[in-house]
């Protein structure tokens, strides 16, 4: 009993300390600590509510599917660079951890990638090939958005742009990378630091940092670019340095279970290749998304106690949030002040962001704003404020429900017992009396 209500106290005190501590006032290595602790707590939950790991799952089976026209295109970039020749030792080295089985994996896609000839495919063809990248490239954006609670997706003009981008920079970065190290190893000013004292320990610390740092900004531009939102630079790189770490620990444990089981894989045979990879797969698929949730909470800490499909909106507080969102943005619409964006305002409200782009969504279904600019993220009135009426608003909300923030509107109308159905048309017109013709200009005049 005494040993049992000791762990508690230590537990109670440990609790106060990760979750009541004031950053503010804490040391450097507390902060960091502490904030590394809570952002690990968020991330184990996500793991453990499965969805991360059935998005993984999903992605390997789009990844099995488009990876030879997405390297098919990439080769024919490599191609008009004199590159294409550094194509396979890429990937072998990328496959390093699979040990052996990689060079049957890499023999198999080269030899896809040879009969693949874009020149050759004409014009249906090309399309083809290039909508399963397309499509491929979207469900792992889907993915991206899920870690970071966005609903909306790029239109279709965006995918095009952006993906393609990727798709045709990404193979040069990526040799540009490889090259930056190489010279690194190998110039001048690394054999004169090598000649000094311990030079060469410094040397060899280097050579080690240097591609776990490559990899973190790899994966920091992944993590700043396919979400539908705006990633900080920070919490980009924070996520990937992190995924740099556990994406090298996940290859020594690959490559170590492939070398101590070959009497099992040889179970599986001609097979044994195909199984590997696939765990690969999808093991990586796991560590970029964990990567991404790192990033997330990072960026928003105030999600961090705050499960993901837990979170809706009652009645009252979907009025509040629809009549906060147009008073926010008919006030900077107003003041000639910058228009909102959707990640900004979900911050300044302290809203779950998702939560907030739903009901932008339902607010622009019914005129009362619009979204500009090159990706549409810039939120105006729709119509002058004077003109967007109180009552009517709240009246919509009611009666038409926001279907996408845990309200579910009826298929068919609720027919209600004649009492109740006259007691809602007096409350209906007692809000109309209460607030009659004031409009959305006159609730920003009266506080500005």
């Amino acid at each position: 009993m005494i040993e049992l209500n000791f762990i508690k106290g230590k537990s109670q005190k440990i609790h106060e300390w990760l979750w009541d501590t004031d950053l503010v006032k804490a040391v450097l290595w507390q902060r960091v600590m502490i904030k590394s602790l809570q952002i690990l707590y968020a991330v184990i939950r996500d793991l453990r509510d499965g969805q991360l790991s059935l998005r993984a799952m999903s992605l390997v089976y789009t990844t099995v599917i488009a990876i030879v026209p997405f390297l098919a295109l990439s080769f024919s970039v490599l191609k008009g660079f004199g590159l294409h020749n550094e194509v396979e030792p890429a990937l072998l080295e990328g496959l390093i951890s699979l040990g052996d089985k990689r060079f049957d994996i890499v023999s198999n896609v080269m030899g896809f990638i040879d009969n693949i000839k874009v020149g050759v495919l004409g014009a249906v063809g090309f399309a083809l090939l290039i909508y399963s990248v397309i499509s491929m490239m979207h469900k792992i954006e889907k993915s991206f958005n899920y870690t970071w609670q966005i609903k909306r997706d790029r239109n279709m003009s965006q995918r095009f742009r952006d993906y393609l981008s990727v798709i045709f920079v990404a193979p040069l970065m990526i040799f540009l990378s490889a090259a930056i190290t190489t010279s690194a190893n190998t110039g001048v000013v690394v054999s004169y630091i090598e000649s000094l004292p311990a030079g060469s320990d410094f040397v060899s610390f280097i050579s080690t940092l240097i591609p776990y740092l490559i990899m973190s900004w790899g994966f920091a531009f992944i993590y700043m670019f396919l979400p539908n939102t705006r990633v900080r630079l920070l919490p980009a790189f924070v996520g990937g340095l992190v995924t740099a770490v556990i994406w090298k620990l996940m290859g020594w444990g690959i490559s170590t279970f492939v070398a101590n089981s070959a009497s099992s894989i040889a179970i599986y045979s001609a097979f044994a290749s195909i199984i590997i990879l696939m765990v690969w797969m999808y093991m990586g698929w796991l560590v970029l998304l964990v990567g991404a949730s790192v990033s997330f909470y990072y960026q928003n800490p105030q999600y961090i106690l705050i499960r993901r499909d837990n979170v809706y909106l009652n009645g009252e507080d979907s009025e509040s949030l629809a009549l906060s969102l147009l008073y926010l943005i008919g006030l900077h619409y107003q003041k000639n002040l910058p228009a909102w964006e959707a990640d900004a305002i979900a911050k300044q409200l302290g809203v779950a962001p998702h939560l907030v782009d739903d009901m932008l969504d339902f607010l622009e279904v019914l005129n009362y704003i619009v979204r500009t600019g090159e990706s549409s993220t810039k939120i105006y009135p729709a119509q002058p404020v004077d003109k967007i009426i109180v009552s009517k608003v709240l009246r919509q909300l009611r009666e038409q429900g926001v279907n996408r923030v845990g309200l579910h509107k009826a298929d068919s109308e609720i027919k209600g017992e004649q009492a109740v159905v006259h007691l809602l048309s007096d409350l209906r017109n007692i809000i109309d009396e209460r607030f009659g013709k004031k409009t959305l200009k006159d609730i920003i005049d009266a506080n500005h």
